[in-house]
């Protein structure tokens, strides 16, 4: 989508980095302060660049941050918030380039082995102009349902190697996949329907068996794009981040 009137083109992009992080003031811009997105988990900080959202994703996913996937089961409850940054193109014209941060809110029943969350606050740049998106991605709307499983798989020790007495034998590792949807507008009203997709494992202190964190890869598509046609008509990818609180 060209970069016409108003934010149009923009939005549109911005729609497939609201999955990302595109939600935001319709009179905002991207790149400036921290914004405050909301969500059933009670809403998450904005970061203020691309390049701090870089430094807390490569600060969660490193190696040497003392995280690792999660090795037995969980229970209870948990809340986090973060937020996602997606590159985006668009169908008719991928030349067209863009990108947008936006917040999350995320709420896991570890108990019932279900999740939901909210993305918004999306901000971000298309073709070099900043743009703002109004309004909300809630799993509630989404095209398939969100998912919270248990994966256990034994330890295989070598040949010849005696079991530990008392040592785990096996290995439970927390797996999601998030799928939110809705509408998300521009000043001059709903730029088209908004699909994110997250996916991930959570993180925590390693040995441990509570969750701390997650990261993983983000993907969107934005349809329903008014006077474009075709199925899809901006996608995008990247990634995102949840801390608890």
């Amino acid at each position: 989508m060209i970069y016409t009137k108003g934010l149009r083109a923009g939005l549109v992009f911005a729609s497939c980095l609201a999955l990302s992080a595109c939600f935001g003031n319709s009179s905002g811009g991207a790149g400036g302060g921290g914004g405050t997105g909301g969500g059933g988990a009670g809403g998450g900080t904005l970061p203020a660049s691309a390049a701090e959202f870089d430094t807390k994703f490569d600060q969660l996913s490193a190696n040497t941050s003392g995280l690792a996937p999660t090795s037995t089961a969980l229970t209870g409850t948990a809340t986090f918030t973060g937020a996602t940054k997606v590159s985006l193109f668009e169908a008719a014209n991928p030349a067209n380039t863009g990108e947008a941060i936006g917040a999350l809110a995320v709420e896991a029943n570890f108990d019932s082995n279900t999740i939901s969350g909210t993305a918004t606050n999306f901000q971000g740049t298309v073709n070099g102009q900043s743009v703002a998106l109004t309004g909300t991605l809630d799993t509630a709307t989404a095209l398939a349902p969100s998912t919270l499983s248990e994966q256990s798989n034994p330890i295989v020790l070598p040949p010849g190697i005696p079991a530990i007495p008392g040592a785990p034998t096996s290995v439970t590792t927390n797996a999601f996949a998030i799928n939110m949807g809705g509408e998300l507008s521009d000043p001059d009203g709903v730029i088209g329907t908004v699909n994110l997709g997250l996916g991930g494992a959570f993180l925590g202190p390693i040995g441990g068996s509570e969750a701390t964190a997650a990261v993983g890869p983000a993907t969107v598509v934005v349809t329903n794009v008014p006077g474009s046609t075709g199925l899809i008509n901006i996608g995008g990818a990247g990634e995102f981040y949840l801390e608890r609180n």
